[in-house]
């Protein structure tokens, strides 16, 4: 039976205060309660052909491996060249900041609200201007857009063509219309800023982790292939 010392304590994690005499008593009913059933359970055999069980049992086996599979620290000169391998990983992604002018297709159709974009659009590259969403309509989220990534882009405006568009566009001038599942838009991009590689000495924790959870990873492959090796595997009415 596990230690009364042990279980008070759980309690409290759980519940936020040690038990009192009468919940602890209890606890204890319940383990009792259910010791008895799992030992006259096993008597019969019951955790047999029960996928639940079988389940259960494995994962608590694996995790018993991980716990097991701690990789030695990095030898120097080893993270460097890990991080050298997946470099592509820590690369951050470009950003774009940008104003906006849009034009819905609910008022006069598709058509008509591409043609007033266009004529805005001309208007605006003579006024050199950097802003005017007053020149559209209203637009149901911002006009002005400060460092969005590709990911954030996609999901401010879905998978479109002003979605692509965005970071293809020039900077400081006025391009488009481009299409969204919104409508048209015209957009004036204020930066455009390409992906970072951070170096080492920046993110070297964060690496660290990842290369320490990498090498985890290969220990409990290796130990899993070195267990199934002591396993003969047949597969009935398999050709394999």
């Amino acid at each position: 039976m596990l230690p009364t010392v042990y279980r008070r304590q759980v309690y409290k994690r759980q519940v936020g205060h040690l038990p009192t005499r009468q919940e602890f008593q209890g606890l204890l009913d319940l383990y009792v309660r259910e010791e008895i059933f799992l030992r006259e359970g096993m008597a019969l055999n019951l955790e047999n052909d029960d996928e639940i069980v079988r389940r259960r049992i494995a994962q608590k086996y694996e995790f018993l491996q991980t716990d097991l599979a701690v990789p030695d620290p990095p030898q120097a000169g080893v993270l460097e060249s890990w991080f050298e391998r997946n470099k592509l990983s820590y690369v951050t992604p470009e950003r774009v900041s940008f104003s906006q002018v849009y034009f819905s297709a609910d008022k006069e159709g598709d058509e008509a609200a591409r043609i007033r974009a266009m004529k805005v659009l001309a208007e605006l590259r003579k006024q050199r201007t950097a802003r005017a969403p007053e020149r559209g309509d209203p637009f149901p989220g911002p006009s002005d857009v400060d460092a969005l990534t590709p990911e954030e882009v996609a999901r401010l405006f879905g998978q479109s063509v002003l979605s692509e568009q965005l970071f293809k566009s020039p900077v400081a001038q006025w391009s488009g219309p481009f299409r969204s599942g919104f409508g048209w838009h015209l957009i004036y991009v204020t930066a455009c800023l390409p992906g970072v590689l951070p170096a080492l000495t920046d993110i070297r924790e964060r690496v660290l982790t990842d290369y320490m959870d990498d090498e985890r990873r290969t220990l409990n492959a290796r130990a899993y292939e070195k267990l199934r090796a002591q396993y003969s595997i047949r597969y009935d009415g398999d050709d394999r």
